[in-house]
């Protein structure tokens, strides 16, 4: 990491509609949440904005190296936070696949944000009744879609600042355009999401079980 500042560092990656600040606003409004876990997360300290409590986890040295400035940190996502209680940031330096030091069933909200197969190895983290927001670059939308502990419930739909969570109308998603059968092994050996009838920026998954 460079001598830039905290504030500097975000920008860089994050200015702009990189910073999805409009997925996190349609998130916060539409239910509160107590612990919100962002694995995979980088640098991208954008949800602290919306959510009070917030655990990040990435294993790239510089992610180690931002958030090692922790109290930079915090006086970023202190000038743009959206609420009135005092922010709560962790972070672990880790591979999420390999597990991280928290308990099970702990957190409500699981992000999956273009940081791979996210629901699979981090659903042990996220409690019965909580909720999963993962978009499908790398296809864990699609991976998500067809495990048996995961209700699909809802997406977020809009673009930029003004996106809003929608629960209705929800069986054209997940179709595939070519009717081919949908494996958790043809998924991971893409990498990617294959096509499908409809998609939207964000699909959120409710944890039953």
């Amino acid at each position: 990491m460079t001598t830039r500042t905290v504030g500097n560092l975000y920008e860089k990656h994050y200015a702009g509609d990189k910073a999805r600040y409009g997925v996190f606003d349609a998130l916060a409004t539409w239910r509160p949440w107590d612990r919100v876990l962002y694995p995979g997360s980088f640098i991208h300290v954008t949800a602290s904005f919306f959510f009070r409590s917030v655990t990040y986890v990435d294993c790239d040295r510089n992610a180690k190296r931002f958030f090692a400035r922790m109290d930079d940190v915090r006086e970023l996502v202190e000038r743009y936070r959206t609420y009135e209680q005092t922010p709560e940031i962790a972070f672990h330096g880790a591979d999420y696949e390999n597990g991280i030091d928290e308990l099970d069933g702990s957190f409500d909200l699981l992000l999956s944000l273009y940081a791979g197969f996210i629901s699979a190895p981090c659903k042990r983290y996220l409690k019965v009744g909580g909720i999963l927001a993962v978009n499908n670059s790398h296809g864990d939308a699609g991976l998500a879609s067809i495990d048996e502990d995961y209700r699909f419930m809802g997406v977020i739909q809009g673009r930029g600042d003004r996106m809003h969570v929608t629960e209705s109308n929800l069986d054209a998603y997940f179709k595939p355009r070519n009717g081919q059968p949908v494996t958790a092994a043809l998924l991971r050996k893409l990498g990617r999401s294959i096509a499908y009838t409809k998609k939207a920026p964000v699909y959120l998954f409710r944890r039953d079980r």
